[in-house]
């Protein structure tokens, strides 16, 4: 082959001098790199990924259980937790078992065209879904916290259920886009699920923007004026059960400030491990999960 043509330029687009009769078979293998790792490397993460999946599919349909059965339960906050644990569970089951199976075979692409996509879209929509979740859920905190008299008035179960219901419509409508450009290609006998055509351009960068960038300056500067709230009115109950000796009280806002802080730092660690990339995101989200749901629900 001549030096200004390439390997990559004969098999994906076609350039490259005249192709002879018969040519000789290419080993998939110098394109694609070896089929599977060593089995020391397959080994201990085929078993992270299997306790991951069912710490996670076990942790998360308790929640769900527990939440449903259990009337008292049935407040704005746990249903947006439920809604974490429906969107930690599409991600599990529609990503987890095929990121197994990839581990042992990296290709060919086994599952069809209609897993390549759906599973584009599961992932899209479950990642959408948190980040609004813990948005909206940020949002009904800086309410409580910071305007009390305005969350007692707005804070109806039916309300919740609407907002639920619409940021998982949002989080799939916005995930259709960037789902419908995976699709099956066949390079050198190898069948491979990847991007095959752009809808939007520069949806990634959008994507970054809608869901990463925006929400957390959100929630950063709400759990900022939280914080700002809570120590002023920290300061001024101090000065209040002083004189009127009403240790008790100090007592509960002490408890309750804590307990706002812990909040902060877990919503913010969550928000900035569900930006990470999938195949990172995929190995850990399930048990920052079923932490942050049996936190919140105790």
């Amino acid at each position: 082959m001549p030096d200004n043509y390439t390997l990559s330029d004969v098999l994906f687009n076609g350039s490259g001098p005249a192709a002879p009769a018969d040519p000789a078979p290419v080993d998939p293998a110098l394109v694609f790199g070896p089929q599977r790792d060593s089995l020391l490397i397959v080994v201990p993460i085929t078993i992270m990924y299997a306790a991951i999946f069912v710490m996670g599919l076990l942790g998360n349909v308790f929640t769900c259980i527990v939440i449903i059965r259990n009337k008292s339960m049935h407040t704005a906050t746990n249903y947006y937790l439920f809604s974490l644990a429906i969107s930690d569970l599409l991600l599990l089951v529609s990503g987890m078992p095929q990121e197994m199976y990839s581990i042992w075979y990296k290709w060919p692409y086994a599952f069809g065209p209609a897993f390549c996509l759906l599973r584009g879209l599961a992932a899209e929509t479950s990642t959408n879904a948190s980040i609004l979740t813990i948005t909206l859920f940020t949002v009904e905190r800086y309410l409580a916290i910071c305007h009390p008299f305005q969350s007692h008035k707005m804070s109806k179960l039916s309300r919740a259920t609407k907002h639920v219901v619409l940021l998982w419509a949002v989080s799939l409508a916005l995930a259709l886009p960037q789902a419908l450009q995976f699709g099956i290609r066949t390079h050198i006998g190898v069948v491979m699920c990847l991007q095959t055509r752009v809808i939007i351009e520069h949806s990634f960068e959008i994507s970054t923007f809608v869901f990463f960038l925006t929400p957390i300056v959100v929630i950063t500067v709400l759990y900022f004026l939280i914080g700002l709230r809570l120590n002023e009115t920290n300061r001024g109950r101090v000065h209040k059960d002083f004189e009127s000796g009403e240790v008790r009280s100090m007592n509960k806002l002490s408890k309750r400030h804590g307990q706002s802080t812990r909040r902060v730092v877990k919503m913010l660690g969550e928000f900035t491990h569900l930006s990470t990339p999938y195949n990172i995101t995929i190995t850990a989200h399930c048990c920052f999960y079923f932490l942050f749901l049996t936190c919140h629900i105790i």
